[in-house]
């Protein structure tokens, strides 16, 4: 087989593989687009855009959180694991399944409290755009939801890498 038959494609950046990484993409384009014509406006138009801030503070947080449900799926995030690779294996499989827990119980209250402030935001309006708060909270709590899902999909206790060695992690 070839070398190149044997790497794996990666889906097209607006295939629902990876429609956090699209998210992601089109929040940065966001934000840099408002922000220079925020810029542009000011210098150039007696009266400068004002709506450009609200833009780029909302788009911020799918940035951030869409950015982070990219980041739980490709496995990106830290992982400072050199104190549990010293660790017996018996161990570091509780420790495996004890991250495990924690973080889904993390990202399933993140999910709750994001869907709750939605809510609770849904009668209070931007100034200058006049958009309902539960634009910046609803898709956080997505995003929340969505970061629990790829943990529950990509983090494998029960088959969790063990480091025999701690040679290997230097």
């Amino acid at each position: 087989m070839e070398p190149s038959e044997q790497i794996e494609r990666e889906p097209s950046l607006f295939s629902i593989k990876r429609l956090d990484e699209a998210v992601g993409v089109l929040a940065l384009l966001a934000i840099l687009g408002s922000i220079i014509w925020g810029v542009v406006s000011r210098y150039i138009f007696p009266q400068p855009a004002t709506w450009t801030y609200e833009i780029a503070l909302l788009t911020f947080g799918y940035l951030v959180f869409f950015g982070a449900v990219a980041g739980v799926r490709l496995r990106t995030h830290a992982a400072i694991d050199v104190l549990v690779t010293a660790f017996p294996l018996s161990l570091q499989r509780y420790v495996a399944w004890f991250n495990y827990i924690v973080l889904a119980v993390f990202f399933a209250l993140m999910a709750g409290l994001f869907i709750w402030q939605a809510w609770t935001a849904r009668n209070v309006h931007t100034i200058a755009l006049d958009l309902s708060r539960s634009l910046a909270y609803a898709p956080l709590a997505l995003a929340s939801a969505g970061m629990l899902i790829q943990h529950l999909i990509v983090e494998r206790p029960w088959a969790a890498t063990i480091h025999h060695t701690t040679d290997s992690i230097i």
